[in-house]
């Protein structure tokens, strides 16, 4: 049963027919409960587990990644929502049962920062994969110390690592060095820059710029 000790514009607990009222992260929540479905196997509902499920994989293991880039779209939620709410509908390609990422339309940040701009990774010898983008620290709003943060995520074996910070925007250039065991890995990259300091006021604190695709790298020994 639920429970309302201040009328309708009080605090709500419990449910009421279909209606169900509960507290997160402070906030009120009122919410309809879904009506029973005869056949809850459909391909549409068996196509929205399948992306929920993939997309949900994919973020965990760039959890680090996230919690920067989806920092500012925390109010009410955490960062991996509302990362989750972003991708859910842009980020597919295929049908059901085969959908697949769209690694070029995939967000681990969203933000105002000026992005890595001509973004580009390739396979170097060994388990290196070679970063280049262009030096755009005079353009409004961006600077050298912006830190570029780098996502490498193996699709196959949803597996991924993220490598934060080790250059800067100015660098323009960088190396990252794998373990020897992703020998043979197809790997799809991503990054994004994420501000040292308030560039407005210099105080501790942090932008993003929205995601940037290097491509597809396969690494070869």
């Amino acid at each position: 049963m639920g429970t309302s000790k201040q009328g309708i514009y009080g605090t709500y607990k419990g449910r009421v027919g279909n209606v169900v009222g509960s507290t997160y992260k402070g906030t009120q929540v009122l919410r309809i409960r879904p009506a029973s479905v005869r056949n809850p196997k459909t391909d549409a509902q068996q196509g929205t587990r399948q992306r929920f499920a993939m997309l949900g994989r994919f973020l965990a293991s760039q959890r680090q990644a996230v919690n920067d880039g989806f920092k500012s779209y925390t109010d009410g939620m955490t960062a991996i929502n509302a990362a989750m709410r972003e991708n859910f509908r842009r980020a597919f390609t295929g049908a059901y049962p085969d959908f697949a990422l769209d690694f070029s339309k995939v967000l681990i940040s969203k933000g105002s920062l000026t992005i890595p701009q001509d973004f580009k990774a390739t396979a170097a010898a060994g388990t290196a994969i070679d970063l280049s983008w262009t030096d755009n620290s005079n353009e409004l709003g961006a600077i050298a110390q912006d830190a570029l943060i780098v996502s490498v995520y193996d699709p196959e074996l949803e597996q991924g690592e993220v490598f934060s910070s080790i250059y800067r925007r100015n660098e323009a250039a960088g190396t990252l060095n794998l373990p020897a065991s992703w020998v043979g890995r197809k790997l799809e990259v991503l990054a994004f820059f994420k501000s040292a300091a308030d560039p407005a006021t210099l105080k501790p604190g942090y932008e993003v710029s929205d995601t940037v695709y290097g491509g597809s790298v396969t690494l070869e020994a």
